[in-house]
């Protein structure tokens, strides 16, 4: 039998919730996705490209990232596409992190950050996020030592929504500076929280984001590290030169050149849906946990059975198995229809099950 390394053979793969399941007939709440279909400017783009007759060609990225610069407000040699920013954690990791080399991160956390970790054969140092879901700040600093080749920040955190205050990766970046700091920003959308403006200051920051949330692309797979331009650099050294496809690049300039209707949804989600949904909890006495962004942990008395329950009256939510969150689910909150419905089913399984 071929081997492979010992350390990849010891580990397991990252497996997605629901595996080998339709998704398509279900209200999709599990995997923090855009809940709504792409807009219809975004398949008329698609379409477009598509009888164009260039989808045999290569990719070209040049006009998009003026236009990515534009929209991210920051120079284009500041910026890398990657293949979903699961891609582009993994260049970063790849870049500051060899065999024995150490990581600093809080937990729990997004998964793909010691899968890769694990592959490179690194150490995770972990510090774990308290029992009400707060940054473990003074832990989390009196864990770094010398030995840290790379500080992971997630703000807000997936998955406990936990924000992270500018002051605090300020702290981090000026104490560390000759260490580099990853700062996953995949809701900045949601948030509008971004330490962008430290670019100048702090040669160390290495920004992370995304157009699977908010832009309604998760199946597109697009994007984007936002760092100083010698990191750039070094890391266009490790991504392939066509590794963004396309019909990604189609849709992101289609969403960033009309951005009404991505804009009305995080409102709606954010301004109307999930306080609608906190008061719902509140009012029934389910624990929850808000977050920072479009999705919540909530912690019911038997948290497999109500996820059995949605999963059974055609809803999706994702169970929780990590440490400290192991009794919880983490679902996202959709238009207020869709919100409106799961309070619908889940007053209803409180109905007949605690009445």
């Amino acid at each position: 039998m071929i081997k492979v390394k010992s350390h990849i053979a010891a580990m397991g793969p990252y497996k997605p919730p629901w595996t080998g399941l339709d998704r398509s007939g279900y209200l999709r709440l599990d995997l923090n996705e855009n809940t709504l279909d792409p807009p219809d400017h975004v398949k008329e783009a698609l379409k477009s490209y598509i009888d164009s007759n260039r989808i045999q060609m290569y990719p070209e990225y040049e006009q998009f990232m003026l236009k990515l610069s534009d929209y991210a407000q920051t120079d284009s040699n500041q910026l890398i596409l990657s293949n979903g920013s699961d891609q582009g954690i993994e260049l970063i990791l790849h870049a500051f992190l060899g065999d024995g080399d150490i990581m600093m991160i809080a937990r729990p956390e997004f998964p793909i950050f010691t899968q890769v970790a694990g592959v490179l054969n690194a150490k995770v140092r972990e510090v774990s996020f308290d029992e009400n879901m707060d940054f473990p700040f003074n832990a989390f600093m009196d864990a770094i030592t010398s030995d840290v080749r790379l500080i992971v920040l997630i703000n807000p955190n997936n998955p406990t929504g936990t924000p992270l205050e500018p002051e605090k990766i300020e702290t981090i970046l000026k104490k560390y500076s000759h260490i580099p700091v990853l700062l996953d920003e995949a809701y900045y959308e949601y948030t509008q929280a971004t330490s962008i403006g430290l670019l100048k200051t702090y040669p160390n920051l290495v920004i992370t984001r995304t157009f699977s949330k908010a832009f309604a692309m998760a199946g597109l797979r697009l994007g984007y590290i936002i760092a100083n331009p010698e990191i750039i650099s070094q890391l266009y050294k490790i991504r392939g030169p066509f590794d963004v496809n396309s019909c990604a690049i189609a849709a992101a300039q289609s969403q960033l050149d009309s951005p009404g209707i991505w804009k009305a949804y995080i409102k709606e989600t954010m301004t109307r849906s999930k306080p609608f949904l906190e008061n719902f909890f509140e009012e029934k006495k389910v624990r929850y946990f808000p977050g920072a962004a479009h999705f919540m942990l909530v912690q019911p008395q038997n948290r497999d059975h109500v996820v059995s329950y949605l999963k059974d009256h055609g809803i999706l939510v994702r169970p929780m198995f990590a440490p400290l969150i192991e009794k919880t689910f983490r679902m996202c909150v959709g238009s207020m229809e869709q919100t409106k419905r799961f309070a619908t089913v889940y007053e209803k399984y409180l109905q007949e099950f605690y009445p």
